[in-house]
């Protein structure tokens, strides 16, 4: 009964968008079905809820949703610009939870009402032992242009203000206006805290206009120990990623830093997504490091949000302070943050997703990289027992059908292979495809796996002299029909777990420890299901 009623909702409300629609023509001669959307998304139903807050109640993964948009799409001349306009607000509206029928527009990331109140707290790592930096955003900027925090040792003791004049804002840049979401505003500090013992728990706090704020963490180890766990995941989203988030909330002893390549929010500019993502993980990031690095979802508006709100060690790894690379070190692992995404040329405006481009297209990433491997490489010449892990957002070795496999991993293999190669990367790890591949050592020249190295049917890589791929993008709840592995298709030899998006309702993420001979990789889904398991052995 209760499907008959909605749809014949759906159908009223579709013949009363297509009358205001007829009318709005009639009335300008000329439409954006995005601005007119906008008109009818205002509006309220006899139950007092938005026609958005009903698509969302329907399904919480948004696919009624989507089937009203291709209505509307059968409504009007569809044309490239406003399909992407339409593309960019419906990924943040179906993955976010910003829409608020109330605010009349505007979106400010915090409580103007208590400006100096504490959001979006989280932790970064700097690669140096004792040393995190803790991020926040404030309705208003901090007075005398200082942010401070207080820490305390395990017992209680405090050790004094930590401060920094690390204020950030930002406008939205040029391009398409962020409709229903206009005049975002806040600011982002960022204080760092040094000189703490490797290993030891502390708590900080940040205070606020009517509320504190306080959580535990544990004091990186930066270089100087022998083993490191950590959880790794990309392509999570706001709804579609609550079941990973809620399932970390249960493993948090079993991790002692995240790390995310791209793609966190599905925000796609409009930055009150991502300021929900984040509330939704804060209970986690305020107290586990959470290093990140930039995907297409975070591209628009030339990834003002990531570039003000993330605390990236540019400066201690030697990268350009704008860069979007940039490298740490945690127990015995070095990690190489790299970045695919151009954000040079939108003949649209800033507004658009990046597409990916070599390593060389973006000035002086290429160098930096050869730089830091080559500093690496002489610090593994000391101390053989070193991991190299080298990241990126898109895959690099892949098999499924379409450009990110057939056509971009190719091409952006032709630059960063012989570097993983020369310097003897362990592995390779990326996202973006919402699925999960395993490649195996491969020959970077004859696409050949190497011979002794795979054994007990692929769950032990022995001495592998060629890195391991590890395609990670499951993280959000896939949409029901995303299944990219074909039954019954030959894959090659190398291509040695894959798991289809289809995994849904669940998200994945790996849980990793690594210590001097041996990384353990572990893939669950949220319901607690091992889903691959493989180690490495030097």
């Amino acid at each position: 009964m209760f499907k008959k009623i909605l749809l014949l909702y759906v159908i009223i409300e579709c013949v009363k968008f297509q009358c205001a629609l007829a009318a709005y023509k009639h009335d300008t001669g000329s439409l954006s079905i995005f601005q007119e959307f906008e008109r009818y998304a205002r509006r309220t139903d006899t139950f007092r809820r938005s026609p958005i807050e009903l698509f969302l109640r329907t399904d919480p993964q948004g696919e009624w949703f989507k089937e009203v948009l291709k209505d509307l799409k059968t409504m009007n001349h569809w044309n490239s610009t406003v399909s992407g306009e339409m593309s960019l607000f419906s990924s943040a509206l179906v993955e976010g939870t910003w829409y608020n029928i109330s605010n009349n527009g505007t979106c400010n990331c915090c409580d103007v009402n208590n400006p100096m109140d504490p959001f979006h707290v989280h932790l970064s790592l700097t690669g140096r032992p004792g040393e995190v930096v803790v991020s926040w955003n404030t309705a208003e900027r901090p007075p005398d242009e200082k942010s401070c925090v207080m820490v305390s040792n395990a017992t209680g003791a405090q050790l004094g203000l930590f401060c920094s004049s690390d204020i950030r804002t930002f406008s939205l840049g040029s391009g398409y206006s962020p409709y229903l979401c206009s005049n975002y505003s806040g600011f982002a500090s960022h204080v760092k805290i040094s000189s703490l013992k490797p290993g030891e728990t502390y708590t900080y706090t940040i205070y606020g206009t009517s509320k504190n704020k306080t959580f535990p963490f544990m004091a990186p180890y930066g270089n100087t120990s022998s083993t490191t766990r950590l959880a790794f995941f990309t392509d999570i989203g706001t709804k579609g990623g609550q079941p990973v988030i809620d399932a970390l909330k249960q493993k948090m002893n079993d991790f002692d830093y995240i790390i995310l390549p791209g793609d966190q929010s599905y925000s796609d500019g409009y930055h009150t997504t991502f300021d929900a993502y984040l509330t939704l993980f804060e209970d986690v990031i305020a107290s586990k490091p959470y290093m990140v690095s930039t995907g297409n979802h975070e591209g628009p508006w030339n990834f003002t949000y990531a570039r003000n709100n993330f605390y990236w060690p540019v400066n201690e790894s030697g990268a350009a302070l704008d860069a979007l690379w940039y490298s740490i070190d945690e127990g015995p692992v070095h990690y190489i943050f790299m970045n695919y995404e151009n954000y040079f040329s939108y003949p649209l405006g800033e507004w658009e997703m990046t597409q990916p481009a070599p390593l060389s297209t973006f000035p002086g990433q290429l160098e930096w990289l050869q730089n830091d491997l080559e500093k690496f490489s002489k610090r593994r010449e000391s101390n053989p027992n070193l991991w190299l892990i080298m990241m990126a957002h898109r895959p690099l070795t892949c098999n499924i059908s379409g450009k990110s496999c057939e056509v971009f991993g190719p091409e952006l293999e032709k630059e960063v292979f012989p570097l993983m190669y020369q310097y003897k990367a362990d592995m390779y790890w990326c996202g973006h495809v919402h699925a999960y591949e395993r490649v195996n050592p491969i020959d970077n020249v004859t696409r050949t796996q190497c011979s002794n190295c795979v054994q007990q049917n692929g769950s032990l890589y022995k001495q592998p002299p060629y890195p391991v791929q590890v395609m990670n993008g499951i993280a959000g709840r896939a949409v029901a029909d995303n299944n990219y592995f074909t039954p019954g298709i030959s894959y090659p030899d190398y291509a040695q777990v894959r798991i289809d998006a289809i995994n849904y309702p669940f998200g994945g993420y790996a849980l990793v420890q690594v210590n001097d001979t041996v990384l353990n990789f572990t893939l669950y889904n949220t319901s607690g299901t091992v889903l691959d398991s493989f180690r490495i052995e030097k």
